[in-house]
């Protein structure tokens, strides 16, 4: 259940900005890009060489209208503009940090995301070695999570960002965390 208290004044707000920001798209594109961006290549440069990563480019989400609200309850019929969702209503409660064992909620997944964490999501495919591989990442502002739902096998989210990686690439998920972390609303 969404909590109503204040619905029309969130709702207006929720249009203003949704009015302001459907305006914009990425620099130089010169066309509408369905409200993402990407910040960064898919190939990133170490000292001479280009490397392959393994992750897609940094991509930023529109900002989903309904941000404002706060689940209460389960939340489980609460309906996201992108998935896994990078903003939209989120269920506030007690931090969740570190390294978790069981998939977290979406609701839980935007509050996570609106303190200005970054959440690293993997499908259970994982190897163990790879697993333990991300848990390096864990630490203040950063939470590694499993679920089975995902478009890919890790999946990286920040406040209205996404990285999306075809496997387990370290150097480009902490990148993702170095820019993205400490970005949310709430900051």
């Amino acid at each position: 259940m969404i909590t109503t208290r204040r619905w029309a004044a969130h709702l207006a707000v929720a249009a203003g900005v949704a009015a302001l920001t459907s305006g914009c798209g990425s620099s130089g594109s010169g066309g509408d890009d369905g409200g993402e961006r990407s910040s960064t290549s898919s190939t990133e440069s170490s000292g001479s060489s280009v490397v392959e990563s393994a992750c897609g480019p940094i991509v930023e989400e529109r900002l989903d209208p309904t941000y404002l609200v706060h689940v209460v309850g389960a939340g489980e019929d609460v309906e996201y503009t992108t998935d896994p969702p990078t903003s939209g209503p989120h269920k506030a409660g007690p931090p969740v940090e570190g390294v978790v064992d069981e998939p977290l909620s979406r609701p839980v997944q935007v509050g996570i995301l609106e303190r200005g964490d970054v959440l690293v999501q993997h499908t259970p495919a994982l190897t163990p070695e790879e697993q333990a591989d991300l848990a390096t990442l864990a630490g203040p502002g950063v939470v590694i999570a499993p679920n089975a739902d995902l478009p890919a096998p890790v999946v990286a989210t920040a406040w209205t960002y996404k990285r999306t990686c075809d496997a387990v690439d370290l150097d480009a998920l902490q990148g993702f965390i170095d820019e993205r972390r400490g970005k949310g609303p709430d900051d």
